[in-house]
């Protein structure tokens, strides 16, 4: 499954609930990882799963989103999946020709999976919520408008990021709710975005996100300077060529190349296009 965009076809909406149930059917999900307080598009096409939301649209809409620990495998077993997941709501189903469900998950709130008491034709398995834990202190607020600072630069930075985006995490006061927007939008790898999802400590979620988000920072900023000098590099290579073809065309024009220096113009510049190693180049041009 990958996040897409909503698509053409049939549409359902359905209302949000509330309250977590003692058991919910696993939705796994392939190189994602959900988070509460968001909205998670999927794409649900195998049989297993497109029956799992069917029956979940005619019960109580409420299902566990889990990350599969492989994204090779077609049909995670309890085993190929991480033990916390997010519990949430289908708010939105689309039904697209092809027969593959598009649906909108509320994520709702952090669970830790216990026994599975279902595997076939999906997988059930007893839930308990993992909530927070949020102690207010300098630090925290320290490291809240690090994170938000930091993102906001990135957003600025990065094509793959909404500027709408930026607006959303300068309006948002909670800690929480800060950590799981930006990890959620994040472009790192599935297991530290389960990292994040389980730890339940907003301090130490922030501060390991504070530090992604640095990393981020500096990949993007050797990223400009490589792309700088390949630029200039070209750049330089351009207008020497330029500058040469410039000099032959006015040598000629005052006719001051004779037949012997223009072989030997056009032999060093086959030469020059060669990229002979540095002895080799010292030896053609003798």
């Amino acid at each position: 499954m990958i996040e897409i965009p909503p698509g053409d076809g049939e549409v359902q909406e359905v209302a949000v609930q509330t309250g977590l149930p003692e058991a919910l059917p696993v939705l796994p999900l392939k190189d994602s990882v959900a988070f509460p307080d968001t909205l998670t598009p999927l794409a649900v096409g195998q049989e297993h799963s497109v029956n799992l939301v069917n029956d979940v649209l005619a019960g109580n809409r409420m299902l566990v989103m889990v990350a599969s620990r492989d994204g090779e495998i077609e049909k995670p077993a309890p085993e190929d999946l991480y033990g916390v997941g997010v519990a949430g709501t289908v708010a939105r189903m689309v039904k697209v020709p092809d027969g593959t469900l598009r649906i909108l998950v509320h994520g709702a709130q952090r669970v830790r999976l216990g026994d599975f008491t279902q595997q076939e034709p999906y997988l059930v398995a007893r839930v308990e919520e993992a909530p927070d834990v949020v102690s207010p202190s300098p630090e925290l607020e320290g490291l809240f408008r690090n994170v938000q600072s930091t993102f906001s630069q990135i957003i600025e930075t990065v094509p793959y990021l909404p500027e709408q985006l930026q607006v959303a995490v300068t309006n948002l006061e909670d800690p929480a709710e800060l950590a799981h927007m930006i990890a959620g939008a994040l472009r790192i790898k599935t297991e530290e975005r389960q990292e994040l999802l389980e730890e339940l400590s907003v301090a130490k979620r922030l501060r390991r996100l504070s530090e992604l988000l640095a990393r981020e920072l500096e990949l993007i900023s050797i990223g400009s300077k490589i792309q700088s000098q390949v630029e200039s590099e070209m750049e330089k290579g351009q207008r020497e060529f330029f500058l040469r073809q410039q000099l032959k065309a006015i040598q000629e024009e005052l006719g001051e190349v004779d037949e012997q220096q223009a072989d030997a113009a056009e032999l060093r510049e086959q030469v020059e296009a060669a990229d002979l190693p540095e002895h080799a180049l010292k030896q053609a041009e003798r």
